[in-house]
């Protein structure tokens, strides 16, 4: 009877025991993110939008670029037609800068009857002096916007022209490197070339090589006439500057601009004269 009665009273005494699970306050699951999450996320996306966007500029330089050289390839194959019917002789320049001259003389005009895939546009020219059906603002190079408007993006090497050419100016007619006979390696001299997108010489359709050496800096000098940059998406201006070109034998390069002048004794441009020590 005691030990049932002290069994008993202990039980009475000793508090049941707790159910640890019971009556506890569980937290709620997380419904989003932290200040630290959201900012190592957007990091994240900066980084990757950092990396793509350039990545994607230069996949698309790249193909206009490609685009550039094949329309710069026909312009030099409807020129070797020209030649094969005209004795040897060069296709011939007839736009001086500030755009007034005999268009129908001018390669831009001539050579699209060689070929019918010649586009004088090129895809890489940004110019406002374009006709608006074209893409341009339809604003000429003189004051107030008037004045002729720009037809080729390609200029032609004036040294290869039977009436612009320096040598004609000095020695008169005749004297002009105007046929394959009277150049030394055609496949390192420039033909065709891209004119700049300002000014007087964004409606020429070719350059005066000859006034690039009035300095220490050729690459500016020359600038102010032709886009010696026109490859790399963007205004560069010095002997770096990167440019695709047409050679007189057809072939196309993209070629820096110290490559291909370094004065007016070394050049690619005067076949009288010494090539750059650069270049191939």
């Amino acid at each position: 009877m005691i030990s049932a009665d002290v069994r008993f009273w202990s039980d009475q005494m000793i508090p049941p025991r707790r159910n640890p699970g019971l009556g506890r306050v569980l937290p709620q699951g997380r419904n989003g993110f932290t200040l630290i999450e959201i900012l190592v996320v957007l990091g994240v996306i900066t980084l990757l939008v950092g990396i793509t966007v350039p990545m994607l500029r230069g996949a698309r330089l790249a193909s206009l670029n490609t685009m550039d050289l094949s329309q710069l390839r026909q312009l030099g194959v409807a020129h070797l037609a020209y030649q094969a019917t005209n004795t040897d002789h060069f296709v011939d320049v007839g736009l001086p800068h500030g755009g007034y001259g005999d268009e129908a003389q001018s390669f831009a005009e001539v050579l699209a009857r060689y070929t019918d895939d010649i586009v004088m546009k090129s895809p890489l020219d940004t110019s406002r002096h374009w006709p608006s059906d074209v893409g341009g603002d339809g604003i000429g190079v003189e004051d107030g916007g008037a004045g002729p408007l720009r037809r080729t993006s390609y200029g032609m090497n004036n040294y290869l022209s039977r009436n612009y050419s320096p040598m004609v100016a000095l020695y008169g007619p005749g004297h002009a490197a105007d046929r394959f006979t009277k150049v030394r390696r055609p496949e390192r001299i420039v033909c065709f070339l891209h004119m700049t997108r300002k000014g007087d010489f964004a409606v020429s359709d070719h350059p005066h090589v000859e006034s690039w050496d009035a300095g220490n800096e050729p690459w500016e000098l020359a600038s102010r006439q032709v886009a010696i940059s026109a490859a790399e998406g963007e205004e560069v201006v010095d002997e770096l500057a990167t440019s695709n070109y047409g050679m007189l034998d057809g072939s196309t390069a993209t070629i820096e601009f110290g490559d291909l002048y370094e004065s007016a004794d070394r050049n690619a441009f005067d076949p009288t004269v010494e090539l750059p020590r650069t270049g191939g």
